[in-house]
C-alpha cells in the first residue's frame, strides 16, 4: 500500500477558520519612533496542539488586490520598498499548546545609508503538520492520496522612515454593468504616479444616509500605483436589486482608517455615480 500525502497553503483566509488560531495586531506599523514590535500568536482550541513556522518575506500587491510572494534570493538585491532586510525576529518556530500562546518579537534595524520612505514586508504563521502513524489497510496494492490543508496566515508590517506621508489618492467608479443578480459597484483608488508612500483606509458605500457595503483597512502598498476593488450592495432594510437601484445615486469614501465609526472628517478620496 503506498499512501501520498499532498500538502497544500490556503493563505488570506479568516483568522477563525483553522484550529481557533487568534492573531494580534492585525497590522504592525514601526514609524521613526518604533523599535521593537510584538505579535501573539494564540491557540484558543481546548485540546489541540499546534506547530507554527514563523517567516518574514515581501509580498507585491497586484492591481485586482491579490498577492504575489516574491522570496530573497541570496545575492540578489530586494525590491527597493522591501522591509525584509530591516527587520529581525524571534522565536522562528513555536509549538502552541492548547489555550496558550507565544509572543513574537520583531526588531527594527535600519542601516544608515537607508533612503526615507515607506517599506513593507509581511510576516507569515504557517502550520507545520505534524505526522500521524500509517495505519494497516486491508487492501493491498493500492495507492491513496490524502489531502492535509496547512493553513498560513500572514499580515503586513509597514517600516514608515523620515517619511511626512499626505499621499494624494483618487477614486473612480466603473459604469455599473448587470453582471450577476446582486448589484455591486466596481471602482478603482489610485495613488499620483511616482508616489511610493503607503496608504491605509476604510471603504464605504452609501446612499443617502445607509451604508450598503464596508471594507476595513484596506490598503495600498508603497510600490502599488492603483487597486480594483469590487463590493457588494447590501441593505438592512430591503433586498435590493438592480431594478430598484434603477436613478439612486451611489456614494463611495475612502476615509483614513478607524477602528470605529467611518471617520467622514478624514476623506482621502470620494466619487458619486447614477444607477
Amino acid at each position: 500500500m503506498k499512501k501520498l500525502v499532498v500538502l497544500f497553503i490556503l493563505a488570506g483566509l479568516s483568522l477563525s477558520a483553522f484550529a481557533g488560531i487568534m492573531i494580534h495586531p492585525k497590522f504592525v506599523f514601526f514609524d521613526d519612533k518604533t523599535k521593537v514590535a510584538e505579535v501573539s500568536l494564540i491557540n484558543s482550541d481546548a485540546v489541540k496542539s499546534s506547530n507554527y513556522r514563523v517567516s518574514i518575506s515581501y509580498k507585491k500587491q497586484n492591481p485586482d488586490g491579490s498577492y504575489t510572494e516574491i522570496p530573497s534570493v541570496e545575492g540578489q538585491e530586494e525590491p527597493a520598498d522591501s522591509a525584509v532586510p530591516l527587520l529581525r525576529y524571534s522565536p522562528r518556530a513555536t509549538l502552541l499548546s492548547p489555550q496558550k500562546g507565544q509572543v513574537v518579537r520583531i526588531l527594527k534595524r535600519l542601516p544608515p545609508s537607508i533612503e526615507p520612505g515607506d517599506y513593507v514586508a509581511y510576516i507569515t504563521f504557517t502550520e507545520v503538520a505534524m505526522e500521524k502513524p500509517l495505519t494497516k489497510q486491508e487492501k493491498k496494492n493500492t495507492f491513496s492520496v490524502t489531502l492535509t490543508p496547512i493553513p498560513a496566515f500572514s499580515i503586513p508590517i509597514i517600516v514608515r522612515h523620515q517619511n511626512k506621508a499626505d499621499p494624494k489618492v483618487s477614486l473612480k467608479i466603473f459604469k455599473p454593468e448587470q453582471k450577476s443578480a446582486q448589484p455591486y459597484v466596481s471602482f478603482r483608488i489610485s495613488k499620483e504616479a511616482g508616489d511610493k508612500s503607503f496608504v491605509r483606509g476604510d471603504i464605504s458605500i452609501w446612499m443617502k444616509d445607509e451604508m450598503l457595503g464596508l471594507i476595513r483597512g484596506k490598503y495600498l502598498l508603497p510600490s502599488t500605483e492603483y487597486v480594483d476593488i469590487t463590493m457588494s450592495l447590501k441593505s438592512e432594510n430591503k433586498v435590493l436589486t438592480w431594478e430598484n437601484l434603477k436613478g439612486k445615486k451611489i456614494k463611495v469614501l475612502f476615509t483614513e482608517h478607524s477602528e470605529d465609526k467611518i471617520n467622514k472628517k478624514k476623506v482621502l478620496a470620494k466619487q458619486e455615480i447614477k444607477f
